[in-house]
């Protein structure tokens, strides 16, 4: 056998035991081996330390591993609801709405309760339209705030929470007056004092309210002395002499 053949062979063998280890994990050089799972408290301190920075998808990723790693420990409640904080502050208002109401549906006897409704307030109130939008998030949020109140009235930001119903209140009349106007100047009466009445009714210390008094004046003015049509525009030269007392 020549020197040729026995170093081929040595090559293969070799080759096969290597081939083998990294089979096995590439033992031999300390590749592929699973790193451990860093414990949930540890988790816990990255995931704030992220949220510090504004680096808030990275805190969802620390948080999540906590609550899919270890869902019995004690820092997996904290982990729910930091995951919602971290989307909140990301602005992404409907996936932390989400996980706010489904931290509220395990938890419902949880101490964070009062921040949590008040949370869904903020992600409805974040979301609210403009006067002249559909203003159901601003409903909503009102909503929230409202039932924060009701359950625990002496919760610390209450006074806060005071002031976000109050602005909600102001945007839903601001929404009636805007579209009761608008009824009044295209001369739809009976919706325009819809519109006002209920302002009247619902918001009795809105800053317009006396406008609003006027404008239902007006309406029913209107509406007690109709207005005959215009005519057609090439017919007015002619229609009020038919119109005319003689």
């Amino acid at each position: 056998m020549s020197l040729f053949s026995q170093t081929q062979k040595v090559a293969w063998g070799l080759l096969i035991v290597f081939l083998l280890s990294a089979a096995a994990g590439c033992g031999w050089f300390g590749f592929g081996k699973k790193k451990p799972d860093r414990p949930p408290d540890v988790l816990a301190k990255e995931g704030i330390q992220k949220m510090k920075k504004g680096k808030y998808d990275d805190a969802v990723d620390a948080f999540e591993k906590i609550r899919d790693r270890y869902p019995y420990s004690e820092e997996a409640m904290l982990a729910q609801l930091k995951v919602a904080d971290a989307k909140y502050f990301n602005k992404k208002y409907d996936e932390a709405l989400q996980d706010y109401k489904n931290f509220e549906k395990l938890h419902p006897t949880s101490p964070m309760m009062p921040y949590v409704i008040y949370q869904q307030g903020l992600c409805y109130y974040r979301q609210r339209a403009t006067i002249d939008r559909d203003p159901s998030n601003t409903y909503k949020a009102l909503q929230e705030f409202r039932r924060l109140k009701q359950r625990y009235p002496d919760y610390e930001r209450m006074d806060r929470a005071e002031e976000y119903m109050a602005r909600c209140l102001r945007a839903l009349a601001d929404h009636e007056f805007y579209v009761g106007e608008f009824y009044f100047k295209t001369k739809r009466y009976q919706s325009a004092l819809e519109r006002f009445s209920y302002i009247e009714q619902e918001y009795p210390d809105y800053y317009k309210i006396h406008q609003v008094r006027d404008y239902a004046s007006k309406c029913e003015t209107f509406l007690a002395n109709p207005v005959k049509a215009d005519p057609p525009v090439l017919l007015k030269p002619w229609y009020y002499l038919f119109d005319a007392q003689w």
